[in-house]
């Protein structure tokens, strides 16, 4: 088990932990291994990039090793070169040596009747180093992005998982890289230091913060026992499910009880393609740019003041709003007075506006009372934002994941509400509302394959529209059929291109210019310089 079993995020499958947990698992009915077409895990080629550099070869095994998109490949040659500039910084004198061998702490139980001991390993993922004589072990954790104090980067790294990689770093032993992953490894012996440290690197801009752990091998046992022991027996004993993107690597995700099927959502009749996770977000991105898409989804920094322009956060800003009335208790509709008291400057989780935009997003959240979902709710049931929805096409072997802006029951049926917000008055360009918004034509076949539950007789889509002058409500029904199909269409039409994409090669044109993730793209000619690497996570 790696140091990420040590954490827990809010959408993890408690059964997804335990199944990675158990490399020698395998399901009753096996999906045949369908390798990607591109390297999933951007940090892998950047160590495969460091191994070269500081070892001469790489250590992966290479009929396990994938090719790297092109833009990962420019995204792994600067983070290599920032980081051995950031290590050239930790360590001006050169004392500690990069390690080949990976650190693994393994333990064995007796053996059952059958002669079969139970084996228990613990391994980091980091670059692993030591003095010469190894009274000091240093285990270096890579970040895609920055980890400058006041970034705008990820989250600070669960202290479970810090304390598990310090514990490693002091009672392991070394081994080499396995070639089966199910194989234990064989793994010597390297004695106990004097002291262990482990840091964490931006890859962005070679940034170092302050030393996560430093201290005793004792101290870090202390720390592993009290933080991370505990999550990771919680891990291995977990049987509980709860659907979500990591469904798309899971070994048991064919015969999930847990997992909703959706034969033929996608319109899609081929599964020979690697399993994957797909949202209406990736399809939008994929219809602007296929290297685009990619590169998001293998997490690469990103420039958040180009993707979070002044009219995306007013939408972020005035959604996360209405999502804090929606969740109020008791539960009550909207009313103009619930919007922003000061109309020129008011901030929600984490987005602030200013200025005429505060005041347009203030205006937009009071007309909303009008058509406000909840004057419709059943009394006694949930209202419930931003549900996390999952479903398996095992005809394209897709795990697909929505997330309606409100889902509510209305007459004992579901209802899907999406709200947009636009600083337009009247609508532009004259579009089937369903093509405009493929989250609504996603939820609209959602409710005709009846997999949301609840009566079909006045279940519906709502497609909210907020504008300066008052909301448009269009209210679309899954018992017409020409709608249900149009948005069958719509989803065929997005999904069908990047289903059978085996490149996720540029699409050069003015876009560019707005891209996030130009700074990588293949097709850039000259890396665009970023106002500030804050800007970028």
């Amino acid at each position: 088990m790696f140091t990420g079993g040590a954490k827990v995020g809010e959408e993890d499958c408690p059964t997804l932990r335990a199944v990675k947990a158990r490399p020698r698992l395998h399901a009753v009915h096996r999906t045949p291994y369908k390798p990607a077409d591109f390297e999933p895990f951007a940090l892998a080629a950047v160590m495969r990039r460091l191994d070269i550099l500081e070892f001469g070869q790489v250590r992966d095994d290479p009929a396990r090793v994938r090719p790297s998109h092109p833009g990962l490949e420019r995204y792994a040659e600067h983070a290599a070169s920032q980081y051995l500039a950031a290590v050239k910084a930790l360590d001006s004198e050169g004392e500690m040596l990069p390690d080949p061998k990976y650190w693994v702490r393994q333990s064995k139980t007796k053996a059952d009747p059958r002669g079969n001991p139970t084996v228990y390993e613990l391994r980091v993922w980091g670059r692993c180093y030591a003095n010469r004589n190894r009274t000091v072990c240093e285990l270096r954790l890579l970040r895609f992005g920055s980890v400058r104090p006041g970034g705008r980067g990820p989250a600070e790294r669960d202290p479970a998982e810090v304390a598990m990689a310090a514990y490693v770093a002091a009672h392991g032993g070394r081994a080499a890289e396995l070639t089966r992953w199910s194989d234990e490894h064989d793994v010597l012996g390297a004695g106990i230091p004097h002291r262990v440290r482990v840091v964490e690197v931006g890859c962005l801009d070679g940034s170092v913060r302050p030393p996560l752990f430093d201290g005793t091998p004792e101290k870090a046992k202390a720390a592993y026992q009290r933080l991370a022991a505990p999550r990771l027996r919680a891990t291995v004993d977990a049987v509980q499910r709860r659907p979500g993107p990591g469904c798309a690597s899971c070994r048991l995700t064919a015969t999930c009880p847990d997992l909703p099927r959706t034969p033929g959502i996608l319109g899609i009749e081929d599964s020979s393609r690697p399993r994957r996770t797909l949202s209406i977000t990736d399809l939008r991105r994929y219809a602007n740019c296929p290297a685009q898409e990619h590169l998001r989804r293998i997490h690469l920094p990103y420039d958040k003041d180009i993707e979070h322009d002044c009219h995306v956060v007013r939408g972020h800003a005035v959604h996360a709003w209405l999502q804090r009335l929606h969740a109020r208790t008791p539960r009550r509709p909207c009313t103009p007075a619930d919007a922003p008291a000061d109309r020129t400057d008011w901030r929600v989780d984490g987005w602030h506006l200013t200025g005429d935009d505060a005041e347009l997003g203030a205006r937009l959240i009071a007309r909303h009372a009008a058509v406000c979902p909840l004057r419709h709710a059943d009394p006694g049931t949930t209202a419930i934002a931003e549900q996390l929805l999952t479903f398996h096409d095992p005809k394209a072997d897709i795990v697909l994941v929505a997330k309606p802006d409100l889902l509510y029951r209305s007459g004992g049926s579901v209802v899907w509400r999406e709200v947009k917000s636009t600083k337009y008055r009247t609508p532009r360009g004259g579009r089937d509302v369903l093509e405009q918004y493929p989250q609504a034509a996603l939820a609209l076949v959602l409710l005709a394959e009846g997999v949301l539950g609840g009566g079909v007789r006045r279940s519906r889509v709502e497609v909210e529209i907020l504008r300066p002058t008052g909301p448009d409500l269009e209210l679309i029904s899954p018992r017409q059929a020409d709608r249900v199909a149009t948005a069958r269409q719509v989803i065929r039409d997005l999904a069908a291109p990047w289903h059978r994409d085996r490149t996720s090669a540029p699409n050069p044109g003015k876009r560019c210019a707005r891209c996030e993730v130009a700074r990588w793209c293949p097709a850039t000619a000259t890396h665009p310089v970023a106002s500030s690497s804050s800007e970028i996570e």
